[in-house]
Formats: structure tokens, C-alpha cells, sequence
């Protein structure tokens, strides 16, 4: 067992194989050891950490240090500590968090960043989301505009008696066809007409059934981060640790009671305290604005944590330069990927790490030579 003292609490971590630093963060279901035959699989070209998130694993049991801005902190003097200038990181459903915001906040140190399984959902603020007038909103507001200047010349006429418009919004009545019927004169006393300089068109008199028609109602407001998240707010919190696992992973899942003891040794306030600093970020903004190459891995078949929609992915993606991010939503994937079907996941995370882009990189079968 490795450690070391970050903030005067505990740090677990194990290494294996030497070259380019390569890190793995656990997820809410897991610790550190499920990152075993992975570790293995990187150990001939890479040096792979593993590491547990405070209130998980063998780790310190400091609730003050749960928020996800903690364990962001901690992973930063991690880098610290064992001398790492810039690294890959790998991060599994809460972890995939933990390093999107590590990513953002410390692009220097993030070489390449791999997804599995993140907390997405759509919490709008993409720009398409928005109508075109909410996307412009100046900075400051606009002056007032200047007063039209007197012509000399010719005097004003004076206006009807308490009856006010104009051709500005600001100055029109709530319903200036009711007032303007209000103040329509005796037919035997025509109003006197305007000189020709000051003559402006008068709307017509509408039926009441038409001037009373209200406007259209504005478009509903893009739902709060903490709505955005109130589902998986949710699921973290429905059930212990253990249930949650025996709920959400296969009953065939390799080392299946291996987990199930790393799970319990989880805090079960570190749940609810992660999921609470996560519930005021928008992760799919933040994953829109990041600029570091980013393979995204999510299973249809998560029930522990949904794959984002189409949509969200496709808005996420815009804008971005072409080879900078993969989404790939496998159909028969669950949550545990990296368990589920190692073979094919270490290949995969081969390729992210040597491909000189994302642009070719496949979720493809391990291929096998055939002996004849």
C-alpha cells in the first residue's frame, strides 16, 4: 500500500510500469482497485496511478474535504508530490468529473482527458438553447435616446386631452386602441387636424375582441443547474453504497465481490457531499469550453448514470477543432466498462494515448492472431 499526506490527511495510491504518466480516478461505485487490469495493460510503455478520492477507499474520511473543488485540489498536489509536469488523465463517473474540472482549471498539466460514464445532463447555456435575443445581451445598458429637437417654425399641436402615445414603446398605454375609442370626440365636433409639418397617421379603432388579445407568453427559461441534476441527485442518494452497486452493476460483472468490499468502504456522506457541489455546475458547459483533446465513453446500457442525449453531445461538439472530441455511446455498455469488457477498453485507451488525434480512434474487438 502507497501513500502520502495531502493537508495533513491521507492520500492511497498505487503505481505500476514506467514512461509517461497516466492517471486513473475512480468513480462514486469503486475505488482504486478496479483500475487493476488496466494498470497491468499500461505497465510495458506507461506509468499508471491509481488513486482514492478522499471519503473512498483507504483514503482520509474528512467530510469537509468532499466537494468536488476539494478532491480537485488534492489531485493537483497529488501532481505535486509525485513530480508529474503533465499527465493523461482517466476519470469513471464521479472521477470523470473531478478531472473535467481539474482539466479546466489546470490545462498545462492535462495532456489528454478520458470520459467514462460522466455525470451529463442538460442544464441549457450551449448557445442554441437560447433564443437569439438572449444570446446578445449587451454588457451595459444603452443610453437613453436624444429628445427630438422643436422645429422653430412651425408650433406643436396640442395633444388630445388625457390621451398619451407615441411611436416609442415606452410611452404607449397599456391598450392605446381602448383609450384612443375613450377619447374619440362628438361626431358634430370633429377633432381639429394636426398642421401638415406634425401630421402623424392615427391607428384605427379596433374591436374590443381584437385590441384585447394578449401577447404570446415568452419562452420558458433554461432549468436551473440544481433541476438539471435533481435526478441523479437522486439516484446517489436512494441507497447505500452497497445497494446502489448490487442495483446498478451485472450480476456476472469480473470481481464482483472485490468491488462490493471497496464500495463499502466508502463514506456515505462523501456521496451526497460530491453530488451537492456537482448539482451548481454545468459539466456539459464546461465540457463545451474545454480546449484539451477529449475521448468521451458512455454506455446506453448505464442504469447507474444515463448517457447524454444526441442532442446535448452534438452541442457540446460544436464549435470545437476537428480531432478534439469523440463521443461514443456504446449500445451494450454499462457502467463499468473497464471491467465489462477489459479486453476491448484497454485497446481503446491504447489508441486514445498513440493516436496522434481523435479523428481515428474505434471502440473496435481486441484483435487475435490465429495459430493454424
Amino acid at each position: 500500500m502507497s501513500a502520502i499526506t495531502i493537508e495533513n490527511d491521507l492520500v492511497h495510491y498505487e503505481a505500476l510500469g514506467r514512461g509517461r504518466p497516466v492517471i486513473l480516478v475512480h468513480g462514486w461505485l469503486g475505488s482504486w482497485r478496479y483500475w487493476v487490469p488496466t494498470m497491468q495493460h499500461l505497465s510495458g510503455k506507461y506509468r499508471a496511478y491509481a488513486l482514492d478520492l478522499w471519503g473512498f477507499g483507504d483514503s482520509g474520511k474528512d467530510a469537509n474535504k468532499y466537494a468536488v473543488r476539494d478532491q480537485v485540489n488534492m489531485l493537483f498536489k497529488f501532481f505535486e508530490n509525485m513530480g508529474i509536469r503533465k499527465a493523461v488523465l482517466v476519470g469513471h463517473s464521479l472521477g470523470a468529473a473531478v478531472c473535467l474540472n481539474f482539466a479546466r482549471q489546470y490545462p498545462e498539466f492535462t495532456h489528454r482527458l478520458l470520459l467514462i460514464s460522466p455525470p451529463l445532463t442538460d442544464m441549457g447555456g450551449l448557445g442554441e438553447d437560447a433564443p437569439p435575443a438572449a444570446q446578445a445581451r449587451p454588457l451595459v445598458a444603452p443610453p437613453p435616446p436624444k429628445p427630438a429637437e422643436p422645429k422653430p417654425s412651425v408650433p406643436p399641436a396640442p395633444p388630445p386631452t388625457n390621451v398619451t402615445y407615441s411611436s416609442t414603446s415606452e410611452t404607449l398605454p397599456s391598450n392605446p386602441f381602448r383609450a384612443l375609442q375613450q377619447q374619440q370626440p362628438p361626431p358634430s365636433a370633429p377633432p381639429p387636424a394636426p398642421p401638415p409639418s406634425e401630421s402623424r397617421p392615427v391607428p384605427p379603432v379596433l374591436p374590443l375582441s381584437l385590441a384585447t388579445v394578449p401577447a404570446p407568453p415568452p419562452p420558458p427559461p433554461d432549468p436551473s443547474p440544481a433541476q438539471g441534476f435533481a435526478s441523479i441527485l437522486a439516484t446517489l442518494t436512494a441507497a447505500k453504497p452497497v445497494a446502489l452497486l448490487a442495483k446498478h452493476a451485472a450480476r456476472d460483472l469480473p470481481d464482483l465481490e472485490m468491488l462490493r468490499a471497496e464500495v463499502s468502504k466508502a463514506d456515505e456522506l462523501a456521496f451526497l457531499r460530491t453530488a451537492q457541489s456537482l448539482s451548481t455546475q454545468n459539466l456539459a458547459l464546461e465540457l463545451k469550453r474545454l480546449m484539451t483533446p477529449t475521448l468521451l465513453l458512455h454506455g446506453e446500457a448505464d442504469t447507474f448514470l444515463p448517457p447524454p442525449s444526441e442532442s446535448l453531445v452534438q452541442r457540446i461538439n460544436r464549435g470545437k477543432p476537428s480531432g478534439y472530441f469523440l463521443p461514443l455511446i456504446e449500445p451494450t455498455l454499462g457502467h463499468f466498462p473497464m471491467l465489462e469488457v477489459a479486453a476491448k477498453f484497454n485497446r481503446l485507451l491504447v489508441d486514445f494515448l498513440e493516436a496522434p488525434d481523435l479523428s481515428n480512434v474505434q471502440f473496435k474487438d481486441q484483435w487475435k492472431r490465429t495459430i493454424r
